[in-house]
């Protein structure tokens, strides 16, 4: 990783975090808003998803390996391994099949951000 002053932030090895447990599965968390980054990526592999929305972050899913749905505002959306599918802030969705994605959320992903009830 790159020091503060750096031109660039490099993350891989011991500066990535092991997986852990979120509402879309298991995640590695790659580039995050802690790193000053003005996004954030994230490495998923998906499990027993919850439908959600974000207020201010827009999602970018790139399908790395498998297939499966990306239920948006209740529209299924199949994915296949090289698809990209962009979430704008404000549209309750889930992901259901057995896929793994590369996620960069722009701005970075903030926990305060993930809402479990619809938008009104």
């Amino acid at each position: 990783m790159g020091s503060e002053n750096s031109p660039y932030i490099k993350v891989g090895g011991s500066d990535v975090q092991e997986r852990e447990r979120s509402i879309c599965g298991f995640r590695r968390r790659l580039l995050k808003k802690e790193d000053g980054a003005p996004a954030s990526i994230t490495h998923l592999v998906t499990d027993n998803a919850r439908a959600h929305w974000h207020r201010h972050t827009e999602e970018y899913y790139y399908i790395l390996e498998g297939s499966g749905i990306l239920e948006i505002d209740g529209e299924k959306v199949p994915v296949v391994k090289g698809d990209c599918v962009w979430i704008r802030p404000g549209h309750v969705h889930r992901a259901d099949g057995a896929f793994e994605a590369l996620i960069i959320g722009i701005p970075p992903f903030d926990y305060d951000d993930v809402l479990m009830t619809p938008p009104e």
